[in-house]
């Protein structure tokens, strides 16, 4: 094989390996961040869902009245024949 082929062989060679290496960092570049957003969105979710349940102080007032009332209506109903 004379120089000039080989130099072209060589080439040819280098710019495959180098296209496969861009290829392969793309795929895993594409898979973590596929991976970093899902866990985002997942955790997103998650704090959706845990704001709906948590319970405020000012709904705890509305709460406190209403067993107030409704104990002092057990105590009160009890001591009346």
């Amino acid at each position: 094989m004379s120089n000039l082929r080989r130099k072209k062989v060589n080439n040819v060679m280098t710019d495959k390996l180098s296209e496969m290496l861009i290829g392969t960092l793309a795929l895993v570049g594409g898979f973590l961040t596929k991976r970093i957003f899902n866990n985002h969105d997942a955790l997103s979710d998650r704090i959706t869902a845990l704001e709906k349940t948590v319970v405020t102080k000012e709904d705890l007032v509305h709460i406190e009245r209403n067993v107030e009332m409704i104990v002092s209506h057990l105590i009160n109903k009890g001591d009346t024949p």
